[in-house]
């Protein structure tokens, strides 16, 4: 038995939760999603993985750049600050589609920038860009 990996999913869109649930199952990836659903909740979870050892630290971090109370700049940045996080992949998923966001993001130490599509298929891609991600992840849980 090998431990899951955990993945710390910042958005507060129920619909895009589902999606993106179902994007890491269509792509095999068996992983426990932490799902936080503002700003201030995703601060919260990087101090307890901080602050307490026993809290797994996410393998990965997907963050929507709206979310309400604190936004995905912010945690970006936090997670970069991160004793226990700072090196781990960060893909942004936001229907954003601004060359400042990008940058932004960027700028920040984001690892990837996965704009929501508008239809099904494209958003099942989201999986594939975590598999590549997690890839050297999946390679020792294996």
């Amino acid at each position: 038995m090998h431990a899951r990996i955990t993945i710390l999913l910042a958005e507060d869109n129920p619909g895009d939760v589902f999606l993106v649930r179902r994007a890491l199952e269509k792509h095999g990836l068996e992983v426990e999603v932490v799902v936080v659903e503002d700003g201030q909740s995703a601060l919260r979870y990087i101090d307890r993985v901080d602050q307490d050892p026993a809290v797994v630290a996410p393998a990965l971090a997907l963050l929507d750049l709206n979310l309400p109370r604190a936004n995905g700049n912010r945690i970006l940045t936090r997670i970069r600050e991160s004793p226990r996080c700072k090196s781990i992949p960060i893909i942004i998923v936001t229907s954003s589609d601004s060359p400042l966001d990008r940058d932004a993001a960027a700028k920040l130490g984001a690892t990837g920038y996965f704009q929501k599509p508008g239809d099904l298929a494209g958003f099942m891609q989201l999986g594939q860009v975590v598999r590549d991600a997690l890839n050297p992840a999946i390679a020792q849980t294996a």
